[in-house]
């Protein structure tokens, strides 16, 4: 009788090692993390505010700058298209004379003076009178060891129209003025030789009239070249000698027009 064969062991069953996924099983989804609000310097979060707010600041200062641009605009349109029509120019002037009652050196060097003068205005505007308000006029005259005294005077207003001419007249004087003796001989045979070389300076202030309507003044000053003084008769009147002499105009006083 055959004999069976004996039964063969059970296998015994492995452990699945640490972190073992089956390959066959569904993909697992990573577990979700409750984000935690994040807080903000201050800083930033004001940085924040301000961006999603309108800036009215700066909106303001747009319209300002616009406005001023146009307004500058506008002005310079305005004002080339009144140069155009009216051609505005700069009057010209001229000493025209010299006169004095009275110029005495004494012996011990005293300087006595009375000078008159005349400047003449010449307005080439057609279409712009000038006015000329109250000014101070200087004199003094040439010397070799530099300009002599001889006084100052005022000058009034006036007005001048288109393409007419119009006067300053200056009355200045000094008296007992103590000159250097050699200056004072100078003086003294210029006067009763060739003449002694007077310089006249004005500064008045000149404006425009236009239709009827003053606009405002500018400092002006006059600076005439000098014009030769010599005495004339035998009352010791002086006067001058020669033609007009041309006048330099500076605008604001420092700047030369001519």
């Amino acid at each position: 009788m055959a004999t069976k064969p004996p039964p063969m062991a059970a296998k015994p069953v492995l452990q699945k090692p640490p972190g073992y996924r089956d390959p066959g099983a569904p993909p697992l989804k990573p577990p979700q993390q409750l984000r935690r609000p994040t807080h903000l310097p201050p800083s930033f979060r004001h940085a924040g505010k301000s961006r999603r707010q309108p800036n009215y600041r700066r909106s303001i200062c747009c319209c300002i700058l616009f406005f001023l641009l146009c307004t500058i605009l506008l002005l310079s349109i305005g004002a080339a298209l009144g140069y155009l029509y009216y051609q505005p120019r700069f009057p010209s002037f001229h000493l025209q004379s010299l006169n004095s009652t009275m110029l005495r050196v004494g012996s011990s060097g005293s300087l006595d003076v009375a000078i008159s003068a005349k400047i003449l205005a010449w307005n080439p505007n057609t279409k712009i009178g000038i006015v000329f308000g109250d000014g101070v006029g200087h004199v003094t005259a040439e010397d070799q060891d530099g300009d002599v005294e001889l006084g100052d005077g005022q000058i009034m207003g006036f007005y001048v129209r288109e393409k007419s001419a119009g006067t300053m007249m200056l009355q200045a004087g000094e008296s007992g003025v103590l000159l250097d003796d050699a200056v004072a001989q100078r003086m003294r045979n210029g006067y009763k030789g060739s003449g002694v070389k007077v310089k006249v300076e004005v500064a008045v202030g000149m404006g425009v009239r236009v239709k009827g309507k003053n606009m405002w003044k500018v400092p002006l000053k006059v600076s005439c070249s000098p014009m030769r003084l010599k005495v004339v008769g035998k009352k010791g009147g002086g006067a001058s000698v020669g033609g007009m002499v041309k006048c330099q105009v500076y605008l604001f006083r420092w700047f030369n027009i001519n």
